[in-house]
């Protein structure tokens, strides 16, 4: 049972993000689904420890290659750990801050070319 208050579309392979975070960038981070109000993040499980606090992303992009940047403000809402000591990833949950009625049309035409189809 989806258990999301906004649906949300999984994404191609080549769909990434880059972020600011406690100091450190972040580039070509999967984006493994996204709605007009969040959207999923595999990071690396060495993340961890700093996302706990549900921190803010500072200078959140998505992009897809060859395509337009979206640059959004979000914040960590939810953090999946690792399913084994060996994963080297797992996922967050990076719910959007600024005002949805400012980024839902550009993100509502990114998912619409960008759905898997």
């Amino acid at each position: 049972m989806e258990k999301r208050r906004y649906p949300r579309t999984s994404l191609i392979s080549d769909t990434s993000s880059s972020f600011s975070l406690g100091g450190q960038t972040y580039a070509n981070v999967h984006v493994t689904n996204i709605g007009t109000r969040g959207c999923c993040l595999r990071l690396p499980a060495s993340t961890a420890p700093s996302l706990r606090s549900r921190p803010n992303l500072d200078n959140l992009v998505i992009l897809q290659a060859g395509s337009r940047r979206y640059a959004m403000k979000g914040r960590i809402a939810w953090v999946a750990e690792p399913r084994a000591p060996a994963d080297a990833f797992l996922q967050a949950g990076v719910e959007f801050t600024e005002d949805p009625e400012d980024c839902a049309p550009e993100v509502t035409e990114y998912l619409d070319a960008n759905r898997v189809k």
